[in-house]
């Protein structure tokens, strides 16, 4: 693999993890809901428990991450098979 190529597989490598990173701060911000008007509704309780909506969106949130950043390892190695390794 020349110099040229290596380059090419780093910019990838490096607009897929600005995505990823990107979706997270987004995601991370959209918390930010819970302490506006916005949110209020996110305060309530859900039904007869004691669960709220910022409860759930925040457990709903790791488990989202969680997620994101095994997708994002599973895109690496499987261009890291393919030939792309730097």
């Amino acid at each position: 693999m020349n110099h040229d190529q290596k380059l090419a597989v780093i910019k990838s490598r490096t607009r897929r993890r600005m995505l990823f990173s990107m979706t997270t701060l987004v995601l991370y911000f959209a918390f930010i809901l819970n302490w506006t008007e916005f949110g209020s509704i996110l305060a309530q309780r859900l039904g007869k428990s004691h669960i709220t909506g910022s409860l759930l969106m925040f457990c709903g949130l790791i488990v989202t991450f969680i997620l994101l950043e095994l997708l994002f390892l599973l895109l690496n190695q499987a261009t890291t098979r393919s030939g792309e390794d730097v």
